[in-house]
């Protein structure tokens, strides 16, 4: 009995105020479910369910539903309770700033783990570190490549349809 005991402290010092919460409302629902069962008696209805109420499937139907929906409920929030990070979505410490791709088949990524950024190269049979990027490099800015006006597409039709018709016009005279 000792045994159990400094195992329960070992694992009480130990563990997160989540596992802790978690153990409690567990052993608070085990300890209600049991007093619940221990202090129920036996039905006061009589043998044949039909006979006592006419609406005896529709009043059982009920209250399957109001279970079912008390356990989709407590799941949810449980559910809540156990994912990590702020706003309900875990915090991530790899993420991939910016990939470009070489070939069909192989690309360079940009990956930030932490505090630290490394240039990644990938291929269809292997991974390999290309260098590791310092912290206090900044990235070169994403170039702006202006667009030539009377190059875009309606632009052309609109000056190919020009050329067309004057065409055809110097061709009847």
């Amino acid at each position: 009995m000792s045994a159990l005991v400094t195992l329960i402290k070992k694992w009480y010092q130990a563990s997160s105020n989540k596992q802790k919460l978690t153990a409690f409302l567990l052993v608070f629902s085990l300890l209600i479910t049991g007093l619940l069962l221990a202090l129920g008696g036996s039905s006061t209805t009589s043998a044949d369910p039909l006979g006592s109420t006419p609406l005896y499937f529709a009043s059982a139907f009920v209250k399957l539903l109001v279970v079912l929906l008390l356990i989709v409920g407590s799941s949810m929030i449980f559910r809540r309770w156990q994912q990590v990070g702020t706003g309900g979505k875990p915090s991530r410490q790899m993420r991939v700033l910016e990939t470009v791709r070489l070939s069909p088949k192989q690309a360079l990524h940009l990956v930030v783990i932490g505090d630290q950024k490394l240039l990644i190269g990938a291929t269809d049979q292997s991974v390999s570190l290309i260098s590791s990027i310092e912290s206090s490099m900044k990235l070169a800015p994403i170039e702006d490549v202006p667009v030539q006006p009377g190059l875009d597409f309606g632009s052309l039709l609109q000056s190919f349809s020009l050329n067309l018709s004057t065409e055809s016009i110097k061709g009847k005279e």
